[in-house]
């Protein structure tokens, strides 16, 4: 491959770099860090490239184009890149080896020494980097008048003179050159010795002269990076190393007076010595300063009579309110008055405002305290981050955006009200606290804080973007840890257990960390590392400080979060990803639908109707087009769904899907009789006959799905192989009989033709590669060849072969391998297989498979090795192990409906990325990490600044389908799942149900109005303050009442312990109040004796509860049937002793004792003294039954309960013995001539009765 050179318009070569150049060299993130690799390696790479694109290896210039960088900004770029993006720093490096060689100084060898001199040689084999350098070094130069006038040439300041430099030395940039090891001969060096001129004429001591030959010769990539190690380097700093040093003096050190609170207190504090440098500073340089007083300590003898009394604390900048330790607060009011942020402290400008808003605090291990042990509480700071977007330091992200004001001023005008308040964040890698200002309208007069959360949403993206935690009222959570939850999907209590271990694992660390200071500072004093110290002398107690617990207020201050708080906060993530992750559903497409039923994950949603089952639609990329929570299985609860997908495609314009496959109702219904006793012996019961082919194909075939209905007409449905199969598998005995693996071996070849063309691929490949014998294995044929469903003739004769081949077949232990219901099952799917819903549509390729490149068997290279990937498209077997990660994404056993919503909802975002990452298609560039809301306004941003998305693959359209999700779909005639997102921020009720008022927490402002009393709106209102909140009450309303169920419809409450928290607001029956209690018990009464009673109640109870919820005094609360069913119990268990009295029962027992009356009436019965002991003995009956069945092994049969109307009636024929079951379905399949079923009472009526009974008579005497 040659080199394709960037040239003018007049044919010379473009030095600027290109736009991806200036990418990749203003982003170091986007930098490669990695460690350089060996040349051999480098080469071995190359080679192997160009072998792959078929280039000549023995080319020695082409093999070096693709050797890759291990140095500098473009290190993982080709050299070949280097010469087509960026000639000019091409040109930089050739002049640097060449300066390099004319000095005769080099580096130490490297392997990115050896990368630099590899392309170096690449590059001068051009002739056009030969011609540039020629016309660089012919190039006539301006000479200077003077040595003065010489410019710079390099840098940020290439048009300074060197006059000017020395000129303004007091910046910094003059003592940085005469600092920096350099080249002999070059312009940095002979600026340096004009410099070192300069110095030496102006200072009376003999300067400091640098060598000419440096110890190690530094390389740097560009002269940008000397710019920015320039700027780094305090000015003051470098003025000081100017200078010469004296000999060394010994003078006290006293320990700052701004540390002074960390350390522990000495009731006679003394001064230390030990050596520091004194650095005599000419005043013609720098102004005498005038010196400071010496700090007082309490212990200091008072010169003067008078005593200095400290003025009270400023309420704007009183550090006692704030919520954390002593040291902690005075370290935190320390950096802010070096930053200028504390009331009346100077603000030390940097160029370019170059500051970080987080603050770390001092490393303890470094900071030297002579007199006494090291202190803890330079172990026990923890950092902060600044937060004061009204201040000076801000102003650069303010730019004109004038900060609204919280209460809504058309005209604000937000200053800063004092110094503000620190909040504590958890986060992965340990506490830390957000110092939020305290601000004020001049307008309004009204005072809040910088972190309220009403207040942070009404600021741009750009500034709640550099906030490292996500606020709420009360409480803060680190961003990392959402992050984490989210990315994970753990569950919210295995993510407070780990983030708590690991703020315990930090305070074990530091503590250890302290105890090893002092241990070193004790081995030192006894002469461990060869010399003693004398701080033991100096030191009046030797017995350190104590660390503390881990929860101590002026100690480490420690804090937790709980389970509860981080499902609040994954709730809330939820709500803030709600519309990218909807908008990301709504843009899911696919050319085939596969659909599938599941209830494993709907067990786990504390719902009333214990129907309640998950239904997703996937595309022929295994991605989910659509996931709904449906409460019945029926057709009509999937209209609304497809009626959306239809709408999706018609607005997008896409083509919709013409193939569909489910697990079932692929065809229009049919009826299958039962089978006769003994039939399944007889094989002619088996075969497949003329007649049967003509029955099951006549008529209409094609059913009324949702699908087909009201989302495509010309739509194929087809029934999934896999669910067909499992069907025959489970009328097997057992998985453990011995010919049950040899049976399914040979129903699925029955099943599948393999794809000759592509086996014989296969084979050819084998024998290539030297596999003896070229005999494929399952594995492979199943990756590299395609396999196809034979049509519906030749399919029911190969399944047909291998049931007759096990027909009554048994093991050793003469146990056959067929169930009895196994024929009945044969000719259920034997009417499918002969409708064609499992045969394969004959269509173009990319249907039924799609293709997925090719692979180099056993990496063998060749043409002959190579072998196609095809991915099945057909089928739903890949939601089987959808429904398993599903269910896995709902943690726990029984959560809340918006816990399940915002899990189930994420887990399917989740799922979705994942599926885009497997396609691994080049042309489509993915993001590496999985954050919806992130990548829609990265989108966005991209937009408006490059005029381009980043990510166009995950771009979201403006237009809404309206589709609903999840716990969100609504089913025709079905009351909606009450979700209710802020039910945590709603006020609770005692047991009384009168509203408590919260108290307010201390509000800033003076001039607040009191809450008052708010009257009963509709909907309810509830007034609610945050503690610890500086703001006014807010008014949260409720959700509206879903409508009144039509059917079987979902409770608002779980029936078990949630592990998430107890987000969901229940009752159960012992705790019910007494309105609550009446209620059910009228109830009951009112539907004793009826059919499906419980429902009835728990319908009616849910009527009236909802009435009642515009009255906030209503005790009536939400219940479930369950709980009615418990509450039933418990009133049978606690309820009086029933006694059934019988006259003559007591006359037979006792007559002889003295009872004379059989005929007694029983308010005369007790009267007698036989009456208590007749009570006791039923009692002790009654004892005796519920003890022995305690005991019983197995639970007793329940009896069967039969309604006037129901289906089976239990009956019998007069003179026939024995018992008859009456089934309508059963009769109408066995008489033809019957037209519909009948109930009991029509049957007895008409001529089959006859019938029935003699066919019933036969079968009883056989």
């Amino acid at each position: 491959m040659k080199v394709v050179f960037r040239k003018g318009p007049r044919g010379y070569l473009c030095q600027d770099p290109t736009a991806a150049a200036k990418l990749l060299k203003d982003n170091p993130s986007l930098q490669d860090k990695s460690a350089p690799l060996k040349e051999a390696t480098v080469r071995q790479n190359a080679l192997a490239k160009v072998r792959h694109r078929g280039g000549d290896a023995s080319d020695n210039i082409e093999v070096l184009g693709d050797y890759i960088l291990q140095f500098g900004k473009y290190k993982g770029k080709s050299f070949r890149w280097l010469l087509e993006n960026d000639v000019g720093y091409a040109i930089y490096l050739i002049k640097h080896t060449q300066k390099e060689e004319a000095a005769g100084v080099h580096m130490t060898e490297g392997h990115n020494k050896a990368s630099m001199s590899s392309f170096v040689g690449y590059a001068r084999s051009f002739g056009e980097i030969q011609s540039l350098l020629a016309y660089e070094l012919e190039k006539p130069k301006a000479q200077a008048t003077s040595e003065d006038d010489q410019l710079v040439g390099f840098g940020s300041r290439p048009k300074s003179t060197w006059r000017e430099v020395w000129d303004r030395r007091a910046d910094g940039y003059a003592a940085f050159i005469m600092r920096t090891k350099c080249f002999p001969g070059t312009q940095m060096h002979r600026l340096q010795q004009y410099l070192l001129r300069k110095q030496s004429a102006s200072v009376s001591s003999p300067p400091v002269v640098a060598s000419s030959a440096p110890d190690e010769a530094t390389m740097t990539d560009d002269d940008e990076e000397l710019e920015r190690l320039m700027q780094s380097i305090s000015p003051t700093k470098e003025l000081a190393q100017c200078f010469p040093t004296v000999p060394t003096v010994k003078r006290p050190v006293p320990i700052p007076p701004e540390l002074q609170f960390l350390v522990k207190e000495v009731a006679h504090p003394k001064q230390t010595e030990r050596t520091v440098s004194a650095t005599v500073v000419p005043s013609a340089v720098v102004p005498p300063q005038t010196p400071r007083p010496a700090p007082r300590t309490p212990d200091t003898p008072q010169t003067a009579t008078s005593v200095f009394v400290a003025p009270p604390p400023r309420p704007d900048q009183d550090i006692s309110s704030w919520t954390c330790s002593y040291p902690q607060k005075v370290w935190m009011r320390t950096e802010l008055q070096s930053l200028g942020l504390w009331p009346g402290s100077h603000h030390n400008h940097k160029p370019g405002n170059a500051l970080s808003l987080w603050r770390l605090p001092p490393q303890p291990e470094l900071i030297d305290t002579v007199s006494v042990l090291p202190s803890r509480n330079f172990f026990q700071l923890h950092p902060f981050f600044i937060w004061k977007p009204e201040s000076d330091i801000m102003v650069r992200l303010r730019n004109n955006f004038l900060l609204p004001c919280l209460h809504g001023c058309l005209k604000p005008d937000v200053v800063s009200a004092g110094v503000g308040r620190p909040r504590v964040i958890v986060g992965t890698s340990g506490q830390y606290y957000v110092f939020a200002s305290r601000l004020r309208c001049k307008t309004c007069k009204r005072i809040w804080f910088a972190d309220s959360p009403r207040w942070l949403d009404m600021l741009p993206k750009r500034f709640t973007n550099i906030l490292p935690a996500f606020l709420t009222y009360k409480k803060a959570i680190c961003k990392s840890v959402l992050h984490e939850l989210r990315r994970t999907g753990k569950s919210p209590s295995d993510m407070a257990n780990q983030v708590n271990e690991l703020m315990h694992l930090k305070y074990e660390q530091c503590h250890l960390a302290y105890l090893h200071s002092i241990q070193n500072v004790w081995d030192a004093e006894a002469g461990v590392y060869g010399q003693k110290t004398l701080g033991q002398l100096v030191r009046k107690d030797d017995t350190p400080q104590p660390f503390g617990p881990y929860d101590e207020a002026d100690g480490w201050c420690g804090v937790s979060v709980s389970a509860h708080y981080l499902t609040d906060c994954l709730i809330d993530e939820y709500r803030r990803q709600e519309p990218a992750i909807t908008k990301l559903l709504q843009g899911t497409f696919g050319q085939v639908l596969r659909s599938d039923h599941t209830r494993k994950v709907a067990r786990k949603v504390t719902l009333s109707s214990g129907t309640m089952s998950s239904y997703a639609v996937m595309n022929e990329n295994w991605m989910i087009a659509s996931w709904v929570m449906v409460q019945s299985e029926a057709e009509k609860s999937l209209q609304p769904m497809y009626q959306g997908l239809a709408r999706r495609y018609s607005d997008a314009g896409v083509e919709k899907a013409n193939y569909h496959w489910v697990d079932r109702d692929c065809c229009a219904a049919f009826r299958i009789p039962d089978l006769h006793h003994g039939e399944h012996f007889n094989w002619d019961a088996w075969r497949t006959t003329p007649s049967i082919l003509t029955e099951a194909t006549a008529g209409t075939l094609e059913n009324t799905c949702a699908s087909r209905t009201h989302y495509n007409s010309n739509i194929v449905v087809k029934l999934d192989l896999f669910h067909c199969m499992r069907r025959f598998t489970r009328e097997c005995t057992s998985e453990h009989h011995p010919l049950y693996s040899t049976f399914c071996q040979l129903l699925s070849a029955a099943f599948s033709v393999v794809d000759q063309e592509d086996l014989q691929k296969l084979k050819d490949a084998y024998q290539f590669c030297g596999i003896q014998p070229p005999t494929p294995t399952k594995l492979h044929i199943r990756e590299h060849c395609r396999i196809q469903i034979p049509q519906s003739t030749e399919l029911v004769d190969r399944v047909e072969k291998v049931l007759q081949h096990f027909h009554l077949t048994t093991d050793p232990n003469n146990v056959p391998l067929y169930k009895p219901s196994m024929l009945k099952t044969w000719r259920i799917q034997r009417v499918h297989i002969l409708r064609g819903c499992l045969s394969d549509p004959v269509v173009t390729e990319g249907i039924m498979y799609r293709y997925g490149g090719t692979l180099q068997l056993n990496h063998v290279p060749g043409e002959g090795a190579k072998v196609p990937i095809w991915i099945p498209v057909r089928g739903t077997s890949q939601q089987e192990g959808y429904h398993f990660h599903q269910s896995q994404w709902i943690t726990g056993t029984h959560v809340s409906c918006e816990l399940f919503q915002a899990q189930g909802m994420m887990g399917v975002a989740r799922w979705n990325y994942n599926r885009l990452l497997d396609l691994k298609r080049p042309d489509v560039i993915l993001p590496p990490v999985f954050d919806p809301l992130l990548i829609t306004e990265l989108n966005s941003a991209s937009k408006r600044v490059t005029g381009k998305d980043k990510y166009p693959v995950l771009h979201l359209s403006e237009r809404d389908t309206e589709e609903k999700f999840g716990l969100e779909y609504i089913e025709p005639e079905c009351r909606p799942v009450p979700l209710d997102w802020n039910k945590h921020r709603s006020q609770k009720k005692d047991e009384s149900s009168v509203p408590v008022p919260l108290t307010p927490g201390p509000t800033p402002s003076t001039n607040t109005a009191p809450p008052t009393a708010v009257p009963m709106p509709q909907p309810p209102q509830v007034t609610q303050l945050s503690q610890g909140s500086m703001e006014p009450p807010v008014k949260i309303e409720t959700s509206d009442t879903p409508p009144l169920p039509l059917e079987s419809t979902p409770r608002s409450a779980r029936t078990g312990p949630v592990k998430t928290g107890g987000r969901v607001f229940v009752l159960d029956h012992k705790r019910w109040t007494s309105p609550m209690r009446e209620s059910i018990d009228g109830l009951l009464e009112k539907h004793h004796g009826q059919k499906d009673m419980l429902k009835l109640v728990d319908h009616d109870y849910s009527a009236m509860v909802h009435q009642s919820a515009t009255d906030l005094n209503s005790l009536l609360h939400p219940t479930t049937k369950y709980h009615i069913t418990q509450y039933i119990k418990h009133l049978a268990k606690k309820g009086p002793t029933r006694y059934h009295y019988c006259s003559t029962k007591v006359f037979k027992i006792y007559s002889a004792e003295g009872l004379t009356n059989p005929l007694m009436a029983f308010e005369e019965f007790a009267q007698t003294e036989f009456f208590q002991r007749e009570l006791q003995l039923t009692k002790r009956r009654v004892e005796d039954r519920a003890e022995k069945k305690r005991k019983l092994p197995d639970a007793q049969p329940q009896e069967l309960k039969q309604g006037p109307n129901s289906r089976h009636i239990h009956t019998g024929f007069p003179g026939v013995a024995g018992k008859y079951i009456y089934c309508p379905a059963k009769v109408l399949a066995s008489y033809k001539e019957m037209t519909k079923e009948m109930t009991w009472k029509e049957f007895q009526a008409s001529p089959f009765y006859a019938m029935e009974k003699e066919r019933w008579t036969a079968e009883k005497k056989k």
